[in-house]
């Protein structure tokens, strides 16, 4: 009878798993508590509802009493026009689609969570889920809000921060299988 030897694996060999750098575990930390955070603040709204009209009209009127001082001591007209568009927008959230809106984030920040856990696991995949994630929030906002209630300012914001983040989680692919 022939024996085959089996080959013992080199201790070399176990730990060749790649390691998460510190630099991709602090990133993934800091979205996971942005993602708590907003999942946490997503749920008081869905529980909370909508504000009732009393208490809408007296934090509109608030914020149009400051945009008035605002105007008086020389801020842009822009600048007052898009806090004015923002109020507006506020408001169509809260009387048309409060509930949507924040069903739609739930679903998002659920997709964030699910990005965050793979990458941890360093699997690509969750790069790539995290690139949709960065796209959801301006998908929902060309699906709930009316064209005049969207302001560039927003969406270019949006952009720049989801493709910052991807850029930093990109550079971090090299690590994930």
């Amino acid at each position: 009878m022939s024996y085959q030897q089996e080959e013992l694996p080199n201790s070399k060999d176990i730990n060749t798993e790649t390691k998460r750098p510190n630099s991709l575990t602090v990133l993934l930390v800091l979205s996971a508590i942005y993602i708590v955070m907003s999942l946490s603040a997503t749920f008081q709204a869905i529980s909370n509802g909508p504000l009732t009209q009393n208490q809408l009209e007296q934090e509109t009127s608030e914020f149009y009493g400051s945009m008035v001082e605002l105007r008086n001591q020389g801020l842009g007209e822009e600048l007052t026009d898009m806090a004015e568009v923002m109020v507006e927008t506020s408001v169509y959230i809260n009387n048309e689609v409060y509930q949507l809106t924040n069903y739609l984030r739930l679903i998002e920040l659920i997709i964030g969570a699910a990005s965050l856990v793979l990458m941890f696991q360093l699997k690509k995949i969750g790069f790539h889920i995290y690139l949709f994630y960065s796209l959801f929030p301006i998908i929902t906002t060309y699906i709930t809000l009316p064209q005049e209630l969207i302001l560039t300012a927003s969406i270019v914001v949006m952009v720049f921060i989801g493709a910052l983040f991807a850029l930093l989680y990109g550079t971090k692919l090299k690590y994930m299988k």
